[in-house]
């Protein structure tokens, strides 16, 4: 259901059953007091806005079942350090990880052909990111102000990179 639990900021712990296929748009957005979150193999989709805001969240672990992160899914997800996106998903949305401030480790897995617009635009936290062969675009504003990158690759299949996508990468 969308916006099922939106805004409880009570709710630390969320174990969701085997059998939901899909986190609604705003599901779970600003419970800024989830610390964890189990989400079941069945899941395919993480919609818009899922876990947007979910501050107190540290760690998520993205179901091989997925095949598309919304936009803005864990964006202001301040308190995320590493996320692995598995192999299955074929999309990430604008600004899905947007201003994840404390995000050090990113797995985007092969497969992606396209960075979406904003997808990891303010997180300062990154040092290093590995591109998969794959990818082909690489969106507008995609890692812009990501001060703390040292070092990227960005693989021969690239044809297009997009206005802005290493902006203040200081």
């Amino acid at each position: 259901e969308e916006s099922a639990f939106e805004g409880c900021v009570g709710q630390t712990s969320i174990v969701m059953p085997e059998g939901v296929k899909e986190i609604g748009r705003d599901a779970f957005s600003g419970c800024t007091g989830l610390t964890n979150i189990v989400i079941p193999d069945s899941v395919t989709e993480i919609n818009g806005g899922a876990f947007f805001g979910c501050t107190s969240l540290t760690s998520i672990v993205i179901p091989k079942g997925v095949t598309e992160i919304g936009e803005s899914a864990f964006g202001g997800c301040v308190g995320l350090t590493s996320v692995v996106i598995p192999e299955g998903v074929t999309e990430i949305g604008w600004g899905a990880f947007k201003d994840c401030t404390s995000l050090t480790s990113i797995v985007i897995p092969k497969g992606i052909t396209e960075i979406g617009e904003s997808a990891f635009s303010g997180c300062t936290g990154l040092t290093n990111i590995v591109i998969p062969n794959s990818v082909t675009v690489i969106m507008s504003s995609a890692f812009s102000g990501c001060t703390g990158l040292t070092g990227i690759v960005i693989p021969e299949g690239v044809t297009e990179i997009d206005c802005g996508a290493f902006g203040g990468c200081t």
